[in-house]
């Protein structure tokens, strides 16, 4: 059984396996022709004559079994049949198990989570370190030595052979003793001995083999800094990921591993599947560093850095192969560190009916998966890309196990460039012609390699047929340009260089020639060569002395017909390079081809400010601003990035310069500082890659990722920049990049709880299954003076679920911090958790004194699908009431879609005056935005619309009643291009505030996705529905959409929020919003763009655009970054006294959120008139006798208030169902 969801207990895990067991297809029992031999076949797998005797195995009429591992087809039940041109369900590991099972030399380090020492399944399978040990070695029962040979002598008590806990069961010295629940040496407490015992029993601070991590016995945690990777909160999903690729097999309990005689390093990164990027690399580091050959990553990382892609060249060039997920969201976007350099990024297909027997297809694209360029191979599974991670990783196991055998003879050991290629050149081609069809229910394919489906489904059993006969490929490698990268035709003044190298050093000689191609995925026809090279000796490594090739880009066109995943022409400029390569063996091996590709856009676009973009290598979630920083009356661009770097730059005659004392670093993240931070964090130094220098320890920063906060903190008269970064460190710097003293402030540790009944309790709280905070920050610092002596205050929302307020030297000011956690009447006390939001900042209750706005990350409710917002008094804990306004909480809807980024409320409030009151405006996942002023009214469901929310207005269709809140998300205005009837939900994003009709009233704008995309999502097939991406603006007077509302953008749009400003000079401003489909938009009412929008750029797009005049031409310029590691910026036609409402991240520099807060820039005037939805078919003129403002008197069509509630229903059910169908998690 595979669990497709959370709520997935091992309970019925264990009475599913044991009902499938009773009713098999084919013979039922044991295997004791398990592994089979050679001569086995496809046929003889079908029959189960060579099948594990794991429950979770075999397929039956109600259970799938492990059919993702099948060489053949599960006998189809009913009359669905499949189509005959597959003759296999899944990967063919089954048949792959004729070579290898793996071997225990082999190591995959599972970079996750981090790790359930009681999954019975994996108690064997951890690595354990036994130089570590060397001071602890097992005994037998009566003190004697154990056996064993070489580096294990001493510690093979069992006599297997092997290092595993098991050699540890008699030892004399664990403790506690056994008792009638636990055996002897159960330290942690959970009734098994297991790896993470043999830490607490064995630790004792000594580095005993002198690899820089001291007590290293079973992995490592990066996220706590310490040596036991235990998986705190119990989340699970680096424990599935485990299950994954290394479960026993044949052992008679849960499913077969890919690699079931691989060992696992367990290396935790994070609580979940989404951490910071700095922790994963340095367990990269570890892993090279510790004979890990696989990497096994399916992880979607906040940021990406030049220390990351260090790391995996590190990795690359030690022998390893990291294994990428491309993440869950059916979508282009770049996930990260899959669209780094040295990754092997897969994504997952599945079966299309409603079980393994009942299906047409097992090419089916799966909606929880994403797709492009840089989409290299398929994996079966239903438990989306994280489980596609886990089983080519297990794959990838075997594959270097094989390699390992002495009768298949691989010398040197195989490297990574040459195990991918295997992979590539053996994988399953998916072309599936009546995916060609129009109205097809398939994802498009086609012969060779599709942005759907990569090279093709990975057939496991003929890449170790590969090894067994020898036919190595080339190892191609491409390192120049990185991928999606913007190659301009107008800025280039020669070929540009494509560099890597090619290697075949097993062959006798070797060609290779590097083509390139219109388009993302064009057929082998396309490719036009640029560069051959025939008849290289195997001894020349080629690239060395130069690059590979060079590609004129000024004489190619990228001019293709369009892709049918690129509608809006996201794929318009790109071309494909690729690099072929042919080993030349002679004799029975004959010839090995391998390849390699990139994909890239030929662009020119003469808007771009001069000198940019600028490749700063580390990516850009932060968000731009700009501000006068050096006090000459010209306003700077300042940049924060994920490597620690503060950017503060001025714009030249000849380009962009750094201010002086600028880039500002943020200190070195935790384990590579020495000194260290505090007595208790350990230092990394002496590993041998820091120690060497190969990975260079001073580029590893504390990374940022949200947006500085700048003002005259301290009245000197210029201006101080605030920063908070993800490991939870605040600065401020002066204007000159050095640091005010008192800073920076490091927050508090938050460490795991301890397992051991026995041991201290920490002095403050501490992270288990009821407490998910941490040490950290996503929030961004907010000025603003609480304590009323007239000079700014540092606003710090953080992991720990405080809110924190520090005057200029740094100490807590009176009445703070403030802890966030929901004790109302509507839900049962809910786990402690983070703060994401940024606070926004406003006098609710008139004292004169700014309240702050701030939502938890608190899940509330059956099943935590709803969250909670709050409004703090500015006094904090010192106010006479208590620290929350009356009337607050309010609670909403806000589904779990995510951990960290999408649970509770996550996203980031603002704050206008609405019916001339002043009002909250927050929304949830997947819900409307509520605008709610200080007394919001009172709330009899924990979902339920407070009574005083804004607008009031008549409901049209109920004369007297009134309606409260902005209109249903169904009812879309006239000229919106999304397809209709549909539903807009919010989502992933945050929203923002702008007067966009000018009538005087703010607009509420919020960023997210139609109904029909939910759907997408969660549909096991094509449904040829519309699914759109949207931005929507609601009008703050009258609750309807504006007349083009929603927008229509090319993906998602996460932590997006917008910028607000006339960018074209006819007094309607625009919102200015990028998304991860590589465009920057800026859309008026009408939906209309200014001349030369939108802005292409190729890469995902996270921060909000920042918006000043850095030239000082009296016009406006817009700045932004993207993932990719480019910043850029254009001219506008806007002018600098023109409409500017919301300049950058949370409204201003202060980060207020609050629209009323001054701006110093913009210019006061407005709209001769509102816009009105007749505007929209021409040109925006003055007209007299027009309909008062407010958005669009209009509705959708079919969109009348009952199918608004269908449609809201049906919102909630996909929503649901999506939920529900992310990869399965180990629980409990």
């Amino acid at each position: 059984m595979r669990c497709a969801r959370p709520a997935c207990s091992p309970h019925l895990i264990a009475l599913v396996a044991l009902a499938a067991t009773a009713s098999l297809l084919s013979p039922k029992g044991a295997s004791a022709q398990w592994p089979p031999p050679e001569t086995a076949t496809a046929a003889d797998m079908a029959a189960g004559k060579h099948w594990p005797n794991d429950p979770g195995y075999a397929y039956s009429d109600d259970d799938d079994g492990q059919w993702n591992y099948y060489s053949f087809i599960p006998t189809p039940s009913g009359s669905v049949m499949p189509r005959p041109e597959e003759t296999a369900s899944g990967m063919s590991i089954d048949l792959a198990w004729r070579f290898s099972t793996g071997d225990e030399r082999v190591r995959i380090a599972i970079t996750d989570s981090g790790i359930k020492w009681d999954e019975a399944d994996l108690i064997e399978q951890v690595w354990l370190n036994h130089k570590e040990l060397a001071s602890h070695k097992p005994l037998h029962g009566d003190s004697t030595p154990c056996g064993g040979a070489g580096e294990l002598a001493g510690f093979d008590c069992n006599g297997d052979g092997m290092l595993t806990v098991s050699d540890y069961a008699e030892t004399p010295s664990l403790k506690p003793d056994a008792n009638g629940n636990s055996p002897k040496g159960d330290k942690n407490n959970n009734g098994r001995l297991d790896g993470g015992d043999l830490i607490l029993n064995f630790s004792d601070g000594i580095d005993d083999d002198g690899n820089g991590y001291v007590d290293d016995i079973a992995g490592w945690d990066f996220m706590k800094n310490d040596n036991d990777p235990y998986d705190d909160t119990r989340y699970g999903h680096g424990t599935g990921e485990a299950r994954d690729s290394v479960s026993q097999a044949n052992n008679g309990m849960g499913d077969a591993g890919g690699c079931p005689n691989c060992r696992f390093i367990p290396m935790r990164v994070g609580d979940s599947f989404i951490t910071d990027v700095n922790m994963f690399a340095k367990a990269v580091v570890y892993a090279a560093d510790n004979g890990a050959k696989v990497v096994q990553c399916a992880l979607g990382t906040l940021n990406m850095n030049r220390f990351t892609q260090a790391a995996l060249d590190y990795a690359y060039q030690n022998g390893v192969l990291v294994i990428t997920s491309m993440a869950d969201e059916n979508s282009r976007h770049h996930n990260m560190p899959a669209a780094a350099n040295h990754t092997l990024p897969v994504h997952a297909i599945q079966y299309d009916g409603n079980s393994a027997t009942r299906s047409t297809t097992y090419f089916s694209f799966h909606p929880c998966s994403n797709f492009g360029g840089q989409n290299l191979l398929s994996a079966s599974g239903t438990g989306c890309s994280s489980e596609a991670t886990g089983e080519l990783s297990g794959i990838a196991g075997l594959l270097f196990s094989a390699a390992l055998k002495p009768a298949y003879n691989v010398t040197p050991a195989l490297l990574p460039a040459e195990a991918q290629n295997i992979l590539f050149m053996t994988a399953d081609d998916i072309d599936v012609p009546e995916s060609r069809e129009p109205g097809s229910i398939y994802r498009w394919s086609h012969k060779g390699f599709d942005q759907r489906f990569g090279y093709g489904r990975v057939n496991a059993n003929r890449a170790l047929e590969a090894i067994r006969d020898g036919k190595i490929p080339p190892a191609i490698d491409i390192v120049s340009p990185h991928w999606f990268t913007v190659l301009y035709k107008d800025k280039v003044e020669g070929p540009v260089p494509i560099e890597g190298t090619i290697s075949a050093s097993r062959a006798t000689s070797f060609d290779y020639v590097v083509e390139w191609a219109p388009g993302v995925q064009p057929l082998d026809a396309d490719f036009k060569v640029f560069k051959e090279m025939p008849n290289i000796p195997a001894t020349t490594v080629a690239g060395t002395a130069g690059p590979l090739a060079e590609l004129d880009i000024r004489t190619i066109d990228p001019t293709h017909p369009r892709d049918i995943d690129s509608p809006y022409g996201e794929n318009d400029y790109t071309i494909t390079v690729r690099v072929r390569a042919v080993a030349h063996y002679g004799g029975q091996k004959g010839d090995v081809p391998g390849e390699m590709r990139r994909t890239y856009y030929v662009y020119s676009d003469p808007s771009l400010v001069k000198g940019f973009p600028i490749f700063v290598g580390d990516s850009g979630e932060g968000n731009p601003k700009t501000a006068d920083i050096d006090g000459d009356g010209t306003r700077e661009l300042i940049y924060p990035t994920s490597g620690g770097d503060l950017h503060v730059i001025k714009m030249t005659a000849s380009g962009p310069v750094a201010l002086e004392g600028f880039p500002f670093r943020t200190n070195l993240d935790d384990g590579l500082a020495d000194p260290a931070p505090t007595p208790a964090t350990p230092v990394y130094l002496n590993a041998p890659a820091y120690a060497s220098k190969k990975v260079d320890p001073d580029i590893a920063r504390e990374s940022i990722v949200n947006a500085p906060a700048i003002a005259d903190i301290d009245g000197d008269g210029s201006q101080e920049i605030v920063i908070s970064t993800f490991p939870g460190s605040v600065y401020v710097i002066d204007n000159k990049g050095k640091l005010l003293p008192g800073w920076p402030k490091r927050l508090p540790e938050i460490p795991s709880c301890p397992l051991d009944p026995t041991a201290p309790a920490p002095t403050g709280p501490c992270m288990n299954t009821e407490v998910r905070i941490a040490r950290g920050s996503f929030a961004s610092p907010v000025l603003e003076d609480l304590n009323g002596d007239k000079k700014l205050d540092i606003i710090q929302a953080a992991f720990d679920g405080r809110v924190y307020v520090f005057d200029i030297e740094g100490n807590d000011i009176d009445g703070w911090p403030v802890e966030i956690h929901y004790t109302g009447s509507l839900s049962k006390e809910p786990q402690r958790n983070r703060i994401l939001t940024t606070p926004a900042t406003g006098d609710f209750n008139g004292d004169g004194i700014p309240d702050l706005l701030v939502g938890s990350n608190e899940r509330l409710g059956s099943g935590g699908q709803a969250g909670a917002a709050y409004i703090l008094d500015g006094r904090g804990s010192k106010a006479p009431g208590g620290a929350v306004l009356p009337g607050w909480p309010v609670s909403m809807t806000s589904f779990e879609l995510f951990p960290l980024v999408a649970e509770g409320i996550p996203n980031s409030g603002v704050i206008g005056r609405f019916d001339e009151k002043l009002a909250g405006v927050i929304h949830g996942n997947a819900t409307l935005p509520l605008i709610l002023p200080s007394d919001p009214g009172a709330q009899t469901q924990l979902t339920g619309t407070p009574a005083n929310a804004l607008p009031q207005r008549e409901d049209p269709d109920s004369p007297g009643e009134i309606k409260k809140g902005v209109a249903p998300s169904s009812v879309f205005g006239p000229y919106s291009k999304a397809a209709t009837p549909n539903t807009m939900l919010p989502l992933f994003s945050q929203p923002s505030l702008g007067d966009i009709d000018q009538d005087g009233t703010p607009d509420v704008i919020a960023a997210g996705g139609s109904l029909n995309l939910a759907i997408n999502l969660q549909s096991q097939s094509n449904t040829g529905l519309q699914g759109d991406h949207l931005v929507a603006v609601w009008s703050g007077k009258t609750g309807s959409m504006m007349p083009g509302s929603p927008f229509l953008i090319e993906d998602f749009s996460f932590f997006n929020s917008q910028a607000v400003a006339d960018l074209n000079g006819d007094d309607y401003p625009e919102v200015i919003t990028g998304s991860a489909g590589y465009f920057l938009h800026a859309f008026d009412g009408c939906g209309r763009e200014p001349e030369g929008f939108p802005k292409f750029t190729g890469q995902w797009i996270i921060p909000t655009p920042a918006v000043g005049d850095l030239d000082g031409d009296g016009k406006l310029e817009v700045a932004v970054g993207t993932r990719s590691g480019w910043l850029y910026a254009w001219h506008t036609e806007g002018r600098t006294d023109s409409i500017i409402q919301w300049e950058s991240y949370h409204h201003d520099n202060r980060n207020t959120g609050n629209i009323e807060t001054p701006l110093d820039q913009g210019g006061q005037k407005m709209a001769k008139t509102p816009l009105v939805a007749e505007m929209c078919e021409v040109k925006p003129v003055v007209l007299d006798d027009l309909m008062p403002g407010g958005g669009c008197n209009c509705s959708a069509a079919g969109a009348g208030s009952s199918s608004n509630r269908g449609a809201a229903a049906l919102a909630l059910a996909g929503l649901s169902v999506l939920v529900a169908r992310r990869r399965r998690f180990v629980k409990g």
